[in-house]
């Protein structure tokens, strides 16, 4: 006795922005939100994402670069 299982399919997405491009914009948004609200958790949780998208877009870049030497360091 078989059961057909039906395949899952995965959503294809053709990506029009580079990921570096996607991350600064992401980054780009946050901080223009940040800028609009009060002092607090979600100001402060608007500024951290757009930290930790600015490094991830860093860090891309240092990977996609063709002599890997040091790490970035930290501001």
């Amino acid at each position: 006795m078989e059961v057909d299982i039906p395949k899952k399919r995965r959503r294809r997405v053709k990506q029009t922005m580079t990921l570096a491009e996607r991350l600064l914009k992401t980054a780009r948004e946050a901080r223009d939100l940040a800028k609009r609200l009060p002092p607090g958790i979600e100001q402060a949780r608007q500024l951290r994402r757009a930290r930790e998208a600015e490094a991830i877009a860093e860090l891309d870049r240092f990977l996609a670069a063709p002599a890997r030497s040091n790490p970035p360091r930290s501001r």
